[in-house]
């Protein structure tokens, strides 16, 4: 099975510009087979503060629309991050709580598969944003696989991926939005991530600059021993790895690290 990382340079409150790059370097992926694709955090507007009630949109909005059409057409599973409208009765407008979601979602065969509500806000996020309060892998119907899907600053928390390899995840997506100077940190935690927990990681970083930073890319590809099968460098690209999807179960059943927990200790 082939993957993809769509490595892009993201151009701030530039929806219509950002989504017709991303399917660009889409295209790209599908062109060279790749069945699953992941894009960077907010990767159709960035994190637009200035305009972000106006830009954002809930999990039927056009955005979504224009992925599962895109999704449906090449019988793909896309996932990756975007700003999400909180609407319905299920919210509230006490307490101050920001009327927006980072939102994670997940898209199989032109359908919406799942979402993931980030929960671990970084910065100016959490004016921004309000707190998920879920951690669950997303079921997919292709090779019967559960994604453990995570955004960006998550993967400083061991806990996100480790309750997603709990419920049965059988291999990790990132999509992050990570500047320069923290780069060598993301790579190792995104390293642990996989190490830890026996499980591929499919770790997709932006590329470019906005006025807040410069964004590095270096997104890559590992397996559950923390091998890098395929990194990207600091340009825009669609990086393409093959993953074995039966050394993918095998690094997981070898060893007992997930048994051999102590939680009644820690």
């Amino acid at each position: 099975m082939k993957v993809a990382c769509i490595q892009m340079n993201i151009s701030l409150c530039s929806k219509k510009e950002n989504l017709e790059r991303a399917l660009s370097l889409a295209e790209e992926a599908v062109s060279k087979e790749a069945e699953l694709l992941a894009f960077p955090e907010v990767f159709s507007t960035g994190f637009c503060y200035d305009h972000i009630a106006e830009l954002a949109e809930t999990a039927s909005g056009p955005t979504i629309g224009a992925l599962c059409d895109f999704s449906k057409e090449y019988d793909c599973i896309l996932a990756g991050s975007m700003i999400e409208q909180r609407v319905g009765s299920e919210f509230s407008n006490e307490m101050n709580i920001p009327p927006q979601f980072n939102l994670g979602f997940c898209i199989e065969s032109g359908k919406l598969a799942g979402i993931h509500r980030k929960t671990q806000l970084y910065g100016l996020e959490k004016e921004y944003f309000a707190l998920g309060e879920d951690i669950h892998p997303i079921r997919l119907k292709k090779y019967g696989l559960s994604m453990g899907l995570m955004v960006c600053n998550e993967i400083r928390y061991p806990e996100v991926s480790r309750k997603l390899a709990l419920e049965g995840a059988d291999f990790l997506v990132s999509a992050s939005d990570m500047p320069d100077f923290y780069i060598y940190p993301w790579r190792i935690m995104s390293l642990s991530r996989a190490i830890e927990n026996q499980l591929l990681h499919i770790a997709c970083n932006r590329a470019g600059n906005d006025r807040f930073s410069t964004y590095p890319g270096r997104s890559f590809i590992a397996d559950g021993w923390g091998r890098v099968l395929a990194e990207a460098g600091k340009e825009e690209c669609a990086l393409i790895g093959e993953i074995d999807l039966e050394e993918l179960k095998e690094i997981r059943q070898t060893g007992s690290i997930i048994e051999d927990r102590r939680p009644e200790i820690y």
